[in-house]
Order: C-alpha cells, then structure tokens, then sequence
C-alpha cells in the first residue's frame, strides 16, 4: 500500500517560547487528525532579553531554526528577526500552508516567495488599531496590501479581528485563535499549591510582567500608597524584571512603602503558581498590550483580575463583575475602592476567582485556539 503522503502546515514564529510551544503541541495533534502535518520555523533558539528555560524535548512537533539576525523596534520588548534564510527551508518543507506573523519581514518575505507557487498564506496577527493610529501612511499601505494578498488572517481575539477586517480581510475569511498559553497548568498547579500555602497574616495582592516604561507599573504603587494610608493587612508582591526594576525599587523607598511591596524578579513558568495559590487579587496595569497572556494565567489559576483596558485580552475574556474587572489605573482611587472591596469580601474574591478559571477552562483553553487554527487552514485548502 503506498505511503499517504500529508499536506504539510508551516508556522513561522520568533522564537520557542514556553507558552506558545504548548499551543503549537496541541495544533499539530488537531491537525493530524485532518491527515496534516505540522513544521514550525523559528527565527532563532532566543535572544537576550529573554530569561525562560526551556527544553527542546517540549517541542512534540518537527521545527527548524533559521539564524536570523534580530534588532529592536523603539524598546527593549519590540524584537524584530530578519528571518534571513526563509525562503531556502521553505523550498526544501514544500507546504501546502505557511503561516507568517503579523506585518513581520517573514511574512513580507513569503509574500514574493509564494507569488509563482500554489502555497496558501495566512497572517496571524494581535495588532490593534490603537497599536497602529500614530503610524505612518506607507505602514498602513503596506498592512493594507499584506492582507489582502493573504489567503486568510488568524486574529488573537475580537479586536485583532476588527483591525484586520478593516485592513480588507473578508469576514469569511478572518479567524480567530483566542491568544492563550497552556492555561491547565496554571489551573492545577496553583490548585496543589494552594494546599501547601502557609498564612502570613497578610492579604497578597500580585503583579508578574516585564517591568518596562511601556507596563508603568508606578501606577501601581501609586494606589498601594493610597491604600497602605487606609489599612495594613496586605502586601504586593511584583513578579518580573526590566529596565524599570531599580526605578521602582527607587519610588518604593521614597515613599516608604518596603513593606507593602516586594521585588521577587523574574521567575520561571514553574515557580508562578506558588504567587498565584496566595495572591487574592492580580493587577494587570498596562498603558498597551495587543493582548497580555498573564491575565490568562492568573484566571486559569482562579484569581480575581483588576485588568487595564489597554490590555487587548480584557475585552475577550473580561466580564465585568463576572470574571473580573476593567479597571483605569490612572483612575487611582477607583482602583483602590474596587481593591478595598474584594479585600473585605473574601466570599467575592472566591466568586469571581471561579468564575474566571470555569471561563478560561471552557472558552480559552488550548484546544479552543487550536481549533481557530485549523478552522483557518482548512478554509484556505479549501479555496480556489
């Protein structure tokens, strides 16, 4: 019996970060189902900024790594790879599919490559309008022309998916892969962890993120200043590192507050249950992210969540009073009062932190993106 030969999908992404590779295990599972098979191209193994470990024998799908040069885009968060041999591990995969990120220089790339070829494209993308409304005409041009030569765009969430349609991508032909992370773990190890948590006396409320200007989370400490004047019972535990930590570090002596908050730096995937399983609220203060995959974690794990409505996460899986709420940080006694509200009401934090993990756990879990994936694919097999 001769040998089925599978359509072969190729993802092009940065580098293997520990919440996309999970994503990508799942993807290849749901698409051999579809007798296809996965290849994800990588721009590089890592670069400098980035602190995770992570084990190549994660990576339960066939990958390559290009080696490509990479260089920041206005600050230390925006690193853009060159991607510089593409087209060559392209010609040798021979994919059905090749699906490129955002506006990138991959997927400008495999634009020309593929004009002389019967290869589908996709663009998946997390811009926003917000992300774009300061660019320049050439940009928008430009975004205007990759999407509509795209075959189909796989969009993080409802307002990637706007943007994207408003950039000429057909309704029909825009998907969206809800942007997640492997939101079990966080679900079941902060449920052990939590079993083995030791009361300090102190209520703890939380931040994990890269602390960049980009994040400003003085506005933060801003409302623990506020709120350590009222009451002494909890402490703030910030979770991440960046070129703001000595700044912070700074702002927190000169107010005088070192007792209501401590630095921890950065922390790999493992170690962030054991903040998660004795944190009664998590504070997502950002001033831009396209989405945020932290307010995935901490809603996996059970948490409430005061979420920054600059986050493009808070619209897909924010549901005010439900699941969590979208609070403005610049607004700081508003946030404030809603943090004094679930300090003084346990049974509210336990409500809402159920509700966010039952949420995430049935509308936002990996096979949920998964699938956003593979309904974009087929559709461009598919078509003529």
């Amino acid at each position: 019996m001769a040998r089925l030969i599978m359509k072969k999908v190729v993802i092009v992404t940065n580098i293997p970060n520990p919440y996309r590779v999970p994503l990508f295990n799942e993807l290849n599972e749901q698409l051999k189902q579809h007798d296809l098979s996965l290849t994800v191209v990588f721009g590089a193994e890592g670069y400098a900024r980035r602190k995770f470990v992570l084990e190549k024998s994660d990576l339960r799908f066939d990958y390559v790594f290009l080696q490509s040069s990479s260089y920041q885009m206005g600050d230390a968060e925006r690193t853009v790879f060159t991607y510089a041999g593409l087209e060559k591990v392209l010609n040798d995969l021979k994919p059905a599919v090749v699906v490129t990120p955002g506006f990138s220089p991959a997927t400008m790339k495999v634009v020309v490559w593929k004009m002389f070829r019967s290869v589908k494209h996709i663009i998946w993308s997390g811009s926003l309008s917000a992300e774009s409304a300061g660019g320049s005409l050439i940009r928008k041009v430009q975004r205007n022309v990759l999407v509509r030569m795209a075959d189909a765009v796989i969009a993080y969430g409802s307002l990637a998916k706007k943007y994207l349609i408003s950039l000429g991508a057909k309704e029909h032909s825009a998907f969206v892969a809800l942007n997640t992370v492997d939101t079990s773990f966080f679900e079941q190890e902060t449920a052990k962890a939590r079993t083995k948590v030791v009361s300090d006396g102190l209520k703890h409320l939380t931040y994990v993120g890269y602390l960049s200007p980009r994040k400003n989370v003085s506005l933060v400490i801003e409302a623990v200043k506020k709120l350590a004047a009222k009451r002494s019972d909890f402490v703030l535990d910030i979770v991440g590192d960046g070129e703001e930590k000595t700044l912070l570090e700074s702002k927190v002596r000169e107010l005088n507050l070192q007792s209501f908050v401590i630095f921890h730096g950065f922390r790999q995937k493992d170690e962030l249950p054991a903040f998660f399983a004795k944190s009664s609220m998590f504070l997502f203060q950002t001033d831009f992210d396209i989405w945020g995959l932290v307010l995935n974690e901490a809603m996996a794990a059970g948490i409430p969540c005061l979420v920054s409505p600059n986050a493009g996460a808070a619209f897909d899986l924010v549901k005010e009073g439900e699941t969590g709420y979208v609070c403005n940080y610049k607004d700081v006694d508003s946030v404030v009062a809603k943090i004094e509200y679930l300090l003084d009401h346990p049974e509210e934090v336990s409500r809402i932190g159920q509700n966010s993990s039952k949420f995430i756990r049935e509308r936002a879990g990996l096979s949920h993106s998964a699938l956003g994936f593979v309904n974009g694919i087929l559709y461009t097999l598919k078509k003529k």
